[in-house]
């Protein structure tokens, strides 16, 4: 994740993709792909980036899933277009039929978003033979892992700008934790003006 000075982690009432970090810092999560046998996303990262999430070796099929409570997605969309991407969405609700017609090869599971719902959805994941799962956001989503207490290490590039806009999307999704974990810096690196954090978290 990448977050401004004031805790952002992006603008305000966009509908696409805007980077707050350096090309470097989009290599670097890049890099943390290829590493991956599967990457997790919510509803609103997938609407401003509605496709696959590559890492440096285009031909490596990683497992896509993607948090939705609404089920509001467009299957139309560049992700969808390619059967050989496994792609299991997690419906928030009871409901597993969405507006659209989803592609074949595309998995829809009900877990409900109430307590516990972090745990079936990695038990879930481990089904689909899934060891190592990169949690790319949005703020809401990490903040879910985190109050669950299974996010077990946070790559954050601190950026040097304000953003100053509270309706921007925030680093945690503007919630509180109940039992923030304890962090301890495994490395920290400066490139020019932004600093990358490998945290560690530890839960009591």
């Amino acid at each position: 994740m990448a977050t401004s000075v004031d805790g952002k982690i992006g603008p305000a009432n966009v509908d696409h993709f805007v980077a707050i970090g350096s090309r470097y810092d989009m290599e670097k999560l890049i890099s943390l792909r290829d590493d991956a046998d599967g990457i997790l996303f919510g509803a609103s990262t997938f609407r401003t980036w509605p496709k696959v999430h590559h890492g440096n070796d285009p031909k490596r099929h990683v497992h896509h899933f993607i948090m939705s409570r609404s089920l509001d997605l467009d299957f139309q969309a560049e992700l969808f277009q390619y059967p050989e991407i496994p792609i299991t969405i997690f419906s928030g609700s009871e409901k597993t039929t969405p507006s659209q017609i989803p592609p074949d090869h595309v998995e829809i599971v009900s877990i409900p978003d109430q307590p516990g719902q972090i745990d079936l959805i990695l038990k879930h994941i481990a089904r689909c033979g899934v060891e190592s799962l990169l949690v790319e956001g949005g703020g809401h989503i990490l903040h879910k892992f985190i109050s669950a207490q299974v996010l077990n290490e946070l790559y954050l590039t601190m950026v040097p700008i304000v953003i100053g806009n509270e309706r921007a999307p925030a680093l945690l999704g503007g919630q509180r934790l109940t039992a923030p974990p304890q962090i301890k810096i495994r490395n920290s690196r400066q490139v020019k003006d932004e600093t990358f954090l490998h945290l560690e978290f530890k839960y009591t």
